[in-house]
């Protein structure tokens, strides 16, 4: 009678073995799905980055272009930029005559 409640117990550990072997399996096949779409993610963000970087890329040499033609423009037509006491304008450089409500004003008044 003692080999039969052996073989039980025998059975009965390599039941409980093998469901938690089942479990774990489970458990790993979900942790692969989540690696893979986390893959996934990182790998659309990366590409998202490397597309905004162009762009900001792209955009800062267009501003550079539109402030060197405003530059060249005001070299041009001759606006002359007021000089503060530490040599620079006191409204922010030579586009700061182009945008500034005073010099708007002046030329209004003329």
């Amino acid at each position: 009678m003692s080999r039969i409640t052996e073989m039980e117990r025998l059975e009965l550990f390599v039941a409980n073995l093998l469901e938690k072997y089942n479990t774990l399996l489970a458990e790993k096949n979900n942790l692969v799905e989540l690696l893979a779409e986390r893959d996934f993610t990182i790998e659309s963000l990366e590409s998202d980055l490397a597309s905004m970087s162009d762009e900001r890329g792209e955009i800062s040499t267009r501003v550079n272009g539109l402030l060197g033609k405003i530059e060249a423009w005001e070299e041009e037509v001759g606006v002359a930029a007021p000089v503060a006491k530490g040599g620079a304008s006191d409204k922010g450089g030579i586009q700061g005559n182009l945008f500034s409500v005073d010099s708007q004003d002046s030329s209004a008044a003329e």
